[in-house]
Formats: C-alpha cells, structure tokens, sequence
C-alpha cells in the first residue's frame, strides 16, 4: 500500500508494498504478558521526524515480552495521504518498488510463492482479481485490508465472507492473522509443549504450523479509534538487538498503542518498511 501526498497534483505516496514470506518452523517460544510490559510500552522513549503534511515516523529500542525489541512505526492521516496496494510485477525489494511508485513510505505484506513471485493469498487491483488464497495459507489469512476513495478499513476474511468482499471492493489483500478488531484481541493458537499442532476451540485449524505464530520480524497495520493509520514493523532474528514477537504478543502491542483494528501483514524472511530519508529509524 502507498500513501500520497493529497495536496499536490502530482502526489507522493506511502505505499504499503504486499508481497509474500518463507514459512519457518523454527523459532523461540512467547512469553506471557505482564503489567510490566504494559508499562514498558507506555514509557518507552521515541524517536521521531515528522514530514511536511503530518506523517510521523517513529522508533525506539524496549525491553518487552522479557526480551529486547525494536519497533518502528509511520504514523499517517489518511485525508493527507493516498494509500495504495502494489503488487510487484516480479521479486523485488520493497525499498526498490517504493522509488518506482514515488511512495514516501512502503512496508510489504502478505504472502507469496517464494519460487514464481505470484500471491498466494486473495488481492483484487483496480476491480481485477490478481491471486487466490491457497489452501496452504488458509490458516494464517483471516484479514483483509481496503483501500477503495482512499478510505481504509481491516475486514475479517473467510471462504464466506470472501467473495461478498471481493464484490464490494475494487481494491483489497487478504492477510494475517488479524490481531484486533474493534477493539478486541483474536485469539491465536495455543501449542502444547513438544508438539507442532494447536489446541482445539480456538479461532484457527488445529493442524496448523507451531512456527508461524511464535517470535519472527513483523509487519502489520493498524487503524485507531480517530481513523489514522499505523504501519509497524518489529525487528526480529537479532538476539542483543530485537527477537521478534508472537502472534499474540503482537496482538498485545496493537492493543497498547491504542489501535481500533490490526492486521499482521508479513512476517519471518522480508518484513520491510521503507521510510523518507528524512526519518532516522
């Protein structure tokens, strides 16, 4: 997706760039939430720059989760900026697709065939169909995002709920999983220890594969209560420096920095957000 500047003619963007990951299997376990980390995410000192209509891209470095974590975030209204899905015609960096479309900002989401480039999850461009969810990644796709006049909205996303979505909207990706919608944390599987399968009664399969939902690098995006938008990504991989998070420590991040609704994008091998030059993330 991008956002572009709406008081030019010839418009910058932020564009939030969708494409794929690797699947990995294996990664540490979660932690539970605590108080502690609650306050950890309220205090945590910022680091910010704030372009010339309004976005703010900010990030710091926080103990959270018992682990260290870095988060980074641009912060944006909508009614300045123009936010697009972008597709990318072949593999390619983020950084690279977001110079061609003059986006200010890019993250990339959703998922993808790692060996051909094409999605694997369901996008519908300028009210053409550009992918289907297979039923590999039927699992983790419980979301989609809209950008239809520049008004963006997170859905829940299903077999069902699918199709009447793909009639309304000329533009939308599914993604996931869906970390908060109106207000209220989904529930991700829980995994009983030594095994690779999740509980039963939960929201999700419970075949499905224990690494997706523990600590990787993250992207994803949120809406608050006011209607702006927040694209985030946490490091991850780096032991001293950021661990990544879980599905559900995820979840518990969006829900503490006030957004309405959230949906994770990418995760593990290409979590990505490119920002302006003038942002020192």
């Amino acid at each position: 997706m991008c956002i572009r500047d709406r008081f030019y003619n010839e418009m910058k963007h932020i564009r939030l760039i969708f494409s794929a990951i690797l699947l990995s299997l294996v990664v540490p376990c979660g932690y539970a939430q605590t108080r502690q980390d609650s306050l950890a995410i309220a205090h945590a000192q910022w680091h910010t720059d704030t372009l010339k209509h309004g976005a703010v891209c900010m990030y710091t470095n926080i103990h959270v989760f018992d682990s260290p974590q870095q988060i980074s975030i641009i912060k944006y209204d909508p009614k300045k900026y123009k936010t697009q899905i972008v597709q990318a015609p072949q593999m390619t960096m983020t950084s690279h697709l977001a110079k061609e479309n003059q986006a200010e900002a890019a993250i990339n989401g959703s998922y993808f065939n790692v060996k051909t480039g094409a999605p694997t999850t369901f996008i519908r461009l300028d009210g053409i169909v550009r992918g289907e969810t297979t039923r590999a990644e039927a699992f983790r796709t419980d979301g989609a995002i809209s950008t239809d006049k520049n008004k963006i909205k997170i859905h829940t996303f299903d077999s069902i709920t699918s199709k009447k979505l793909g009639k309304k909207y000329k533009n939308i990706l599914a993604a996931g999983p869906l970390l908060l919608k109106n207000g209220v944390r989904q529930m991700a599987p829980t995994f009983p220890e030594n095994t690779g399968k999740a509980t039963k009664g939960n929201a999700h399969s419970s075949d499905v594969p224990q690494g997706f939902f523990k600590r990787h690098p993250r992207a994803f995006i949120g809406i608050t209560p006011d209607n702006q938008i927040m694209m985030e990504v946490v490091d991850g991989r780096f032991k001293k420096h950021s661990v990544g998070m879980s599905i559900d420590e995820l979840s518990y991040l969006a829900k503490q920095l006030g957004m309405r609704d959230a949906l994770n994008l990418d995760a593990v091998s290409y979590t990505h957000l490119t920002l302006p030059t003038i942002c020192s993330v």
